[in-house]
């Protein structure tokens, strides 16, 4: 047992250590800072809810406790926590790969990480809402006791639920089809809480909460079960992924044909290059789930879009359609030049080749732009989206939003691993990166909106097509322009590149 405490501790301080050396760790100082505030902003609206929460049940609820109100939406709280969780949380997984290497006892190293996950902070969280709550609603009839109940059995709940999302996460990690797991999971819970005679889930909440409060141990007894099960199944999971990865046992399909794609023979160089970027988002793991991802959910905004009122408004209208024409870039061209670190010294051989690089990627994002316009076809069927709105908004993707987003191609020089899995390590950027990206999303709706408020939506749309036309039709001098700056601040942007590849 001691052992096995020195060896938490020591892994993190280790953690720690790797923190510290990451490359951008002194270059994104602004965003840790940013970052802390937005978290101290959480906190503050987390108590302000734990208050308002009292009132609000109390006020539609009149005859019964707020703390039954409560414990009756357990689940939808453990949903809010499991989505949250995949901004936050980093695996177990993506750490114990170079441990597997050394002789000691893989299963305590991986068994310690996974405890070390279940001490994260983010596991407390929710702790801010709570013990205002608990305090407000349960004190005066249980007490201290009660109070003291009530937020030990919801933490254990918020550990359960760790080992739930680390687990999915893994599975998502390997196949984007494991996404169908935890919807399947809370649509059944949503069916069970909305199907108002026969709502079993919620009355196991209530009846869960209160035992709880109340200090009844099969309450506990059941939640650390359901934590320890986890807890198993995450390390048998996680510790298959790692000797699979590290053994490189992943069944290779065998393919008649590899797909050479002759046809770009014709543009040269450029062509060269645009085989390159597309072999590179169909063959590595981390750009082809991002596809996958962004394609999915521009097909659920699509159809939620077509089919329902939700979104009727203008400004979600427009952002929603914004976002289905930038997702796939975004998600590829913040990245610009950061896989390209891995081999840039080659590239640098020769002097136009870096120009034709950034052309290949230009070209190959507006082929893929063709993808959301077919997809926006649905709205258009069903009469929510002019066509000429659709078409506005691509020409305005492929202009204004991919020039935001190659700017990226002078900046990046943190080197992505081009075989990063599950045990890759999470990449990191300054603070100006993350606001490009911020404005390649939401600086076109800012665009739309002021000119459909002023103008009519006819108007307006042809003035955004006469925008995204300029900025595309313009494309070999803005993308020369990065070029130049780019060979500007080469020396300084391959020291990172190379820098980077050690620290992978």
């Amino acid at each position: 047992m001691t052992n096995t405490f020195s060896l938490i501790r020591e892994l993190r301080r280790l953690r720690k250590i790797a923190t510290k050396r990451h490359p951008m760790y002194e270059q994104n100082k602004f965003a840790k800072y940013l970052i802390g505030f937005s978290l101290a902003l959480g906190v503050v609206y987390l108590i302000m809810f734990g208050f308002l929460f009292i009132g609000l049940f109390r006020e539609i609820f009149p005859s019964m406790e707020p703390y039954h109100i409560f414990n009756k939406g357990m689940a939808y709280l453990l949903m809010a926590d499991f989505l949250m969780r995949f901004t936050v949380t980093k695996l177990p997984v993506q750490e114990i790969k170079p441990f597997v290497l050394l002789p000691m006892g893989k299963n305590r190293v991986l068994r310690s990480y996974l405890v070390l996950s279940g001490m994260s902070g983010y596991n407390f969280i929710w702790m801010f809402m709570l013990v205002p709550f608990g305090f407000g609603t349960l004190f005066r009839y249980f007490g201290f006791v009660g109070v003291l109940g009530f937020l030990v059995g919801y933490w254990l709940l918020m550990l359960a639920n760790n080992y739930w999302y680390v687990l999915c996460r893994t599975l998502m990690n390997q196949s984007i089809l494991y996404i169908l797991l935890p919807i399947a999971v809370y649509a059944l819970l949503l069916v069970g809480l909305l199907v108002p005679d026969t709502n079993y889930i919620g009355n196991f909440c209530l009846e869960l909460g209160e035992g709880f409060f109340q200090w009844e141990w099969p309450a506990f007894v059941g939640v650390m079960a359901i934590i320890w099960g986890m807890f198993e199944l995450c390390h048998i999971v996680q510790k298959r992924v790692v000797y699979k990865e590290l053994s490189k046992t992943e069944v290779v399909k065998k393919m008649k044909r590899v797909a050479e794609y002759k046809f770009l023979d014709r543009f040269g160089e450029v062509g060269e290059y645009m085989r390159l970027e597309i072999k590179l988002l169909s063959r590595n793991k981390v750009p082809r789930t991002q596809f996958f991802m962004g394609l999915s959910f521009m097909l659920l905004f699509s159809v939620v879009l077509a089919f329902t009122d939700i979104y009727d408004a203008d400004f979600m209208r427009y952002f929603i359609i914004v976002y289905n024409f930038s997702v796939l870039g975004v998600m590829v061209l913040s990245q610009t030049m950061s896989f390209e670190g891995n081999y840039l010294d080659g590239l640098m051989s020769r002097k136009e080749s870096i120009l034709n690089l950034l052309r290949a990627k230009y070209y190959v994002q507006c082929v893929i732009l063709l993808l959301p316009l077919i997809i926006m076809l649905i709205p258009i069927a069903k009469g929510k989206l002019p066509l000429l709105s659709a078409l506005a908004c691509f020409f305005l993707a492929s202009g204004f939003t991919f020039w935001i987003l190659m700017q990226l191609a002078v900046y990046n020089k943190l080197t992505l691993n081009l075989n990063t899995k599950v045990t890759g390590k999470n990449s990191g950027g300054t603070f100006f990166q993350s606001m490009i990206i911020m404005a390649g999303f939401f600086g076109p709706v800012i665009v739309i909106r002021p000119l459909i408020t002023f103008f009519s939506e006819t108007t307006a749309m042809l003035i955004i097509l006469a925008i995204g036309l300029g900025f595309t039709l313009t494309h070999p001098l803005w993308l020369r322009n990065i070029y130049k700056r780019f060979m500007q601040r080469r020396y300084e942007n391959m020291e990172g590149f190379r820098a980077s590849i050690v620290n992978n």
